[in-house]
């Protein structure tokens, strides 16, 4: 039950990791069209994870911002460890997941995200308040 409990909260770390680290990359991207305005949480990123024991595991995002709305699909694939100490150690199934969320009106570098997914069983909340830097680096 524990691992499960860990397997479940690690993997809601992991779809926050990934959107926090991919919104900071995506301030770069400004642009427009006829009928929408892309934001600055546009773009595909992509990089390895790297987990307990010598671990890795590809992982990308992938985003699109358009007039203050952004989708976001994380996938997470196999070779992902993780030791939880005294609770044991798992390996990470390959995981796709969606997450939308909105940017403020007032300021549109700043992405609210409030979703949940179901892994192993539980209901994992995830609540990502994220903001682009100015340069877009850090």
């Amino acid at each position: 039950m524990i691992k499960k409990v860990i397997f479940g909260l690690l993997a809601a770390v992991l779809l926050v990791s990934g959107l926090a680290v991919g919104t900071a990359y995506a301030a770069g991207t400004p642009a427009s069209s006829a009928m929408n305005t892309v934001g600055p949480y546009e773009g595909v990123f992509s990089g390895v994870l790297y987990g307990d024991n010598n671990t890795r595991a590809p992982i990308a995002l992938q985003m699109t911002h358009r007039d203050g709305v952004v989708l976001g699909r994380l996938y997470l694939g196999e070779g992902f460890y993780v030791d939880a100490g005294r609770c044991g150690g798992t390996n990470l199934p390959a995981i796709t997941q969606s997450a939308n969320g909105r940017t403020l009106a007032n300021d549109p570098s700043k992405l609210l995200v409030n979703t949940s997914f179901n892994l192993g069983g539980f209901d994992i909340g995830v609540y990502l308040n994220s903001k682009v830097s100015a340069d877009g680096d850090t």
